[in-house]
């Protein structure tokens, strides 16, 4: 299965348990406030993060799973799924708010059903401004306040050239007439404009604030999938492969000075040197004590991972020193080295 494929995979994983989430958590609030809508502090949208944490383990079991790192794909996947869930859930609110019997959808049964019905009839919301409408009215009215006048009418009886100075007396009269109403109605013009604009204004200021509330909840359902795929991304993996490494085995002896610590890591460093791998691991294992005491201040750890592609194996050997109760690592101690060779602790 390629890399791309499984990527794929994981995003429709994390696709699942974010409609999911959304589904359980909104069957939750059906008897008050909805979780998923909860804020503080005004504009944080705690509800839409908590659902997009829960919803984002989706993503983390399946890349484990697979053993696949996440690429670049599962972050747009993330913003994709986080809008596609935040317009689900806005279908079913204005489903309960339609619905004759809402106790009834409390009943599992019933709310799955309503669930199921609410995902596959979810469409794109109408992103116009919603003030079209008042300006094609006002454009009809303003053609039905000003119709063409035709002028006066003369009777020529006939002749000509009488025909000709009615024409042009007619074209006068009715450029006339056409001012006055002009002159007449401008102030009731003037007003109408003003008046579509200021609807313009406020339709554009309430669409503002609509779309600023809907991005909030997107960017917090999405949070948790962005935190989960740049954790994803620091765990251990086969450059080649683009695979996780499976844990093989660990080893960690104990030390009671830093003398004996400096040792065992001057050994160590010697045969990763001479590309002595297995020696080193078993060398290891003669050192300090397997078991850890209350008198025990410095550690060494031998940690083998492999990928189960190209079976790659990685070895990375750590220090660390006692720290009151917390251990801390030296690093400059530290080492990784790979071998196409299978290698393994010392196991007894």
């Amino acid at each position: 299965m390629g890399r791309i494929v499984r990527n794929l995979i994981v995003i429709a994983v994390g696709a699942f348990a974010s409609v999911l989430t959304a589904a359980a958590l909104f069957l939750l609030g059906l008897g008050g406030d909805s979780l998923l809508d909860m804020m503080a502090w005004t504009f944080v949208p705690v509800g839409a993060i908590a659902a997009g944490f829960i919803a984002a383990t989706g993503y983390y079991v399946a890349a484990r799973a697979l053993r696949v790192r996440p690429g670049i794909v599962l972050l747009a996947g993330v913003f994709a799924i986080a809008a596609g869930t935040h317009l689900y859930i806005r279908h079913m609110d204005e489903g309960v708010l339609m619905a004759t019997n809402r106790a009834a959808l409390a009943q599992p049964k019933n709310f799955a059903r309503f669930a199921t019905n609410s995902l596959w009839t979810t469409r794109l919301p109408d992103f116009s401004l919603g003030i079209g409408k008042s300006s094609s009215s006002g454009g009809a009215d303003s053609g039905s306040d000003a119709p063409a006048s035709e002028g006066p009418h003369i009777d020529s009886q006939g002749d000509s050239q009488v025909d000709g100075m009615a024409s042009s007396v007619g074209t006068m009269l009715s450029k006339a007439d056409m001012g006055t109403q002009l002159g007449a109605g401008g102030g009731g013009k003037i007003s109408q404009i003003g008046s579509n604009i200021d609807s313009t204004g406020k339709g554009l200021g309430n669409k503002a604030t609509q779309w600023f509330d809907e991005a909030l909840a997107i960017l917090g359902f999405a949070l948790g999938g962005i935190v989960m795929y740049a954790m994803l991304r620091t765990l251990p993996y086969c450059e080649a492969c683009g695979e996780f490494l499976a844990q093989k085995g660990e080893q960690t002896r104990y030390f009671l000075t830093e003398r004996a610590l400096r040792s065992c890591v001057d050994d160590f460093h010697e045969r990763i040197k001479q590309h002595q791998l297995a020696e080193s691991i078993l060398a290891h294992f003669g050192m300090g004590s397997g078991e850890k005491s209350h008198l025990s201040e410095y550690a060494s750890t031998i940690d083998i991972k492999e990928c189960k592609s190209c079976h790659t194996h990685r070895m990375q050997f750590s220090a660390r020193s006692k720290k009151g109760h917390n251990w801390k690592s030296i690093k400059v101690f530290g080492h990784t080295a790979e071998s196409l060779d299978p290698i393994d602790i010392v196991r007894v």
